[in-house]
């Protein structure tokens, strides 16, 4: 485990000089629903609040989703949702980064999951109309399922991130995560998102949001992969 603490933090010493970045605060406040009808009626309620701070080439970020589904037919009303802190120290073109999470997922039989890591990230694209960052770091997991068992792992968390702007008015942005167990690798997640962004102006945007996921140990009687559709509206500042 310290030599990969040691590898990630490698890039520190390829860390260049760049000017300060002015102070900017950013966020974004998501509100979207779901409705499908076939045998059985599914209705499906998301929140987003993203909040940024940029001081100089330090930055923070806080954001909390939130997903209730309702089924027909159903008397519990199954939950999702993921808390996220995020310090980042930056250079033009390298992210050295500390992440916080809290997960939890009913649907999952994940009751609380914890996490921490350390990592970097490096900007390969950064044009006006094409994005593309990679990232690497290592994470240790605290995680409790319904029947309150608990147990504690290592993986090594990897991600592919791009955003196209066909326009001023038209985006594609998509995550991808890869995070296989360090001590078994046969144990692992996959998770990619990937949203269809419509501004409307300065302040307003609609998107289509799909996620996949995709866990190779998920606990007993749960399924390995679930798909989520939202149609969200969007306000930025």
């Amino acid at each position: 485990m310290i030599r990969i603490f040691t590898f990630l933090l490698i890039p520190y010493s390829l860390y260049s000089t760049d000017p300060a970045p002015k102070n900017k605060l950013s966020g974004n406040f998501d509100l979207g629903m779901n409705y499908t009808k076939n045998i059985e009626s599914t209705f499906q309620l998301n929140n987003l609040f993203l909040l940024k701070y940029q001081k100089k080439k330090s930055s923070f970020s806080i954001k909390n989703n939130i997903a209730l589904i309702n089924k027909s037919g159903e008397d519990e009303i199954l939950n999702k949702g993921t808390q996220d802190f995020k310090y980042s120290l930056n250079s033009k073109k390298l992210s050295l980064n500390f992440t916080l999470n809290h997960t939890y997922d009913i649907s999952r039989s994940i009751k609380n999951r914890y996490s921490s890591g350390i990592g970097f990230s490096y900007n390969i694209k950064d044009e006006n109309n094409k994005k593309l960052d990679v990232g690497l770091s290592a994470i240790r997991e605290k995680e409790i399922n319904l029947f309150d068992e608990s147990k504690l792992q290592n993986r090594i968390s990897s991600n592919l991130d791009f955003t196209i702007k066909n326009n001023k008015k038209f985006s594609i942005v998509s995550s991808n995560l890869y995070q296989p167990n360090i001590e078994e690798t046969s144990d692992f997640r996959f998770k990619t998102s990937i949203s269809f962004r419509i501004i409307l102006n300065n302040y307003f945007l609609i998107s289509l949001n799909n996620t996949y996921n995709y866990d190779s140990r998920p606990e007993e009687s749960v399924n390995n992969s679930d798909f989520q559709m939202i149609n969200s509206v969007s306000y930025t500042f």
